[in-house]
């Protein structure tokens, strides 16, 4: 099984919402000056990935991602994992 199809296997995403995910791991990587590696684990552990980002996704990308990660920032605090 190649790569991709992994990640839409384990996270039962489409390719955009993979697309989506990837660009707000980059922005708050810029936000945050942690690598998107760091970030993509910190999300993971969380359950930020799929319990907010997938399933919230129809809402969430009509928004900015400025305004989306600056959201996971809070959530990520009020669930006691620190991005900064």
């Amino acid at each position: 099984m190649s790569k991709s199809k992994k990640i839409y296997h384990k996270h039962n995403m489409n390719k955009q919402q993979i697309d989506y995910v990837t660009c707000v791991i980059g922005a708050l990587a810029l936000m945050t000056g942690k690598s998107c590696g760091f970030i993509y684990k910190k999300l993971q552990s969380a359950g930020i990935i799929n319990d907010y980002l997938v399933a919230a996704f129809d809402v969430l990308h009509t928004f900015s991602l400025e305004y989306v990660a600056q959201d996971i920032i809070e959530l990520m605090k009020k669930k006691g994992y620190a991005l900064c």
